[in-house]
């Protein structure tokens, strides 16, 4: 009971970390830090405390150059890639809009999924993706006049490309150490956003006290506590729980938001959201169901787990 209860303190402590990650790209733009110059600074730091946690755990960390080539592509091309349009949308739609078109991925896992195994969309799924697509319809509606198109596409984008990537995880995650990939994906991913930021001339490191705050915390607390904490959560209560206690991270976002940064949510909005969040319980409960594509002894809620174990 007690190592239950442990456990899903340490799940919600991580969605909760999670959660924080757009409020504070806000402060951080708030306080004139550039997205390419944040997104470097936040892979720099969390590939610093991957490394030097496994270090710490005396972990092996070479590997064959087909695996590093792998995680290259899925640092750059990957997570890098996401991260930009991910802030990208932060920093032109309201928060609660951004956080709510991001969590439409599972529509795309689902149906990714179905079509690389080849097996038909089942009718609890179609469900799922029903609830999220008329969620996502009032969602829009009632945010109409503050809807940025380039902020809306970022945010759909990104949701695509993370679909890919949970698949792509899929396929490695099963031989290699979880925190492994994390450190080598953020590596990666800082070189590709260093090139990005010298690119877009927006590299700097003279940032205020309050930016530097903002990037240590997301550094921190919505990367590197997030997912060890989720990480060590899910050895007490398993990945399909964990997954659906998951459901908290765009609601504490959603929350957070209203309270901080004075993003209130309309009647309409919180008809949406009620219909994502119940659109995103259901994606939980049938992605368990799921039979992986290239292994098919294991399900798909422990592809979950390696989303969370590698969110970045």
């Amino acid at each position: 009971m007690k190592k239950n209860i442990y456990g899903s303190f340490l799940v919600l402590l991580s969605a909760s970390c999670f959660g924080v990650m757009g409020i504070l790209a806000k402060y951080a733009y708030a306080a004139d830090v550039s997205i390419g110059t944040l997104l470097f600074f936040r892979f720099f730091f969390a590939a610093i405390l991957f490394w030097s946690w496994i270090l710490y755990k005396k972990t092996p960390f070479k590997l064959p150059i087909k695996e590093i080539i792998t995680l290259f592509i899925m640092g750059t091309g990957g997570y890098a890639l996401m991260a930009i349009f991910l802030f990208t949308s932060y920093s032109l739609l309201p928060l609660s809009l951004s956080t709510t078109v991001f969590y439409l991925y599972p529509v795309f896992v689902i149906i990714l999924t179905s079509f690389l195994s080849k097996q038909a969309l089942e009718v609890s799924k179609l469900v799922a993706i029903l609830f999220l697509l008329i969620g996502l319809y009032f969602m829009l509606g009632a945010d109409i006049s503050k809807l940025n198109l380039v902020g809306l596409l970022c945010a759909l984008g990104c949701a695509i490309l993370y679909a890919f990537y949970i698949v792509q995880t899929e396929k490695i995650q099963s031989y290699m150490n979880t925190f492994l990939i994390s450190a080598y994906v953020t590596s990666f991913a800082t070189l590709a956003l260093f090139i990005f930021s010298i690119y877009r001339q927006d590299f700097t490191i003279e940032i205020n006290s309050s930016g530097w705050f903002a990037i240590f915390g997301i550094a921190f607390f919505s990367t590197f506590l997030a997912i060890l904490t989720f990480s060590i959560g899910i050895k007490y209560i398993g990945s399909s729980k964990a997954a659906q206690l998951s459901i908290f991270e765009p609601v504490f976002t959603l929350m957070l938001s209203s309270f901080l940064l004075h993003d209130f949510l309309g009647q309409t909005q919180l008809l949406g959201i009620t219909l994502m969040l119940i659109g995103i319980l259901f994606t939980n409960i049938t992605w368990q169901k799921v039979q992986p594509i290239m292994r098919s002894q294991k399900s798909i809620s422990q592809n979950i787990k390696t989303r969370r174990d590698n969110s970045i």
